[in-house]
């Protein structure tokens, strides 16, 4: 029996489904932020008063955390495809079953 386009979707779904719960339960575990935008004003005052030199090293540093919110984005993306690739074989097996 071949994959159908509604099994396919119902992965699909299924997947963004336990990503969502997966983010959700991640971002309670996490500290409450300020709101973004008292940070960027906040930013902004801290860098106008800053030399170059120093502006340099800041930007430097945000663009670690930057990258360390990537690495977060790259978890939960290979999370999903782990999952997704788990999901197909099952589905596989159920249909191979099913279809006996």
């Amino acid at each position: 029996m071949k994959m159908t386009k509604e099994i396919e979707e119902f992965i699909n779904l299924t997947i963004t489904e336990h990503m969502g719960k997966a983010y959700a339960d991640w971002k309670l575990s996490q500290p409450s932020m300020t709101e973004p935008d008292e940070v960027e004003e906040a930013y902004k005052k801290v860098i106008a008063t800053l030399s170059p030199k120093q502006e340099e090293v800041i930007t430097k540093y945000c663009d670690q955390i930057f990258n360390s919110g990537a690495e977060t984005e790259e978890f939960f993306y290979r999370l999903g495809l782990k999952d997704g690739m788990k999901m197909k074989k099952i589905i596989k097996g159920i249909m191979r079953k099913l279809s006996r």
